[in-house]
C-alpha cells in the first residue's frame, strides 16, 4: 500500500509538470488519462506489467486488414499471401533486388 501512495504522488507530479510544459498533450493523448486510473487498475488486476498489451493489439489491426479482403475460405493462406506481397513491395521500394 505504501508503494501505491508513492506511485500516486509520482503520477500527480508527472501530470502537473506535463500540464505546465505541454497542456495540449493531456487532451490529445489518451495514455495520459490512463495514468489517472492506473492505481485503481493495479488494485483490481495486479501489477501493471501484466496488462500492457498495446504492442500486440496494434498488430491485430494488420491482421484485421488482411482478413477483410479475404474470401474467408482459407484465411491463413490469404494472410500469408498478403504479407508476402507487402514484403516484396517493401523490398523493391527500399532498393532491394534479386540475383539472377
Amino acid at each position: 500500500e505504501s508503494y501505491l501512495a508513492v506511485l500516486s504522488r509520482k503520477i500527480s507530479n508527472f501530470l502537473n509538470v506535463t500540464a505546465q510544459c505541454a497542456p495540449s498533450i493531456l487532451i490529445s493523448k489518451p495514455k495520459f488519462h490512463f495514468l489517472v486510473h492506473l492505481l485503481a487498475f493495479i488494485r483490481q488486476f495486479g501489477p501493471a506489467i501484466i496488462f500492457s498489451t498495446e504492442r500486440y493489439e496494434s498488430f491485430n489491426h494488420v491482421f484485421w486488414l488482411t482478413c477483410i479482403f479475404s474470401n474467408q475460405r482459407a484465411p491463413s493462406r490469404d494472410t500469408c499471401t498478403m504479407f508476402v506481397r507487402n514484403d516484396t513491395i517493401k523490398h523493391i521500394v527500399m532498393g532491394g533486388y534479386w540475383y539472377d
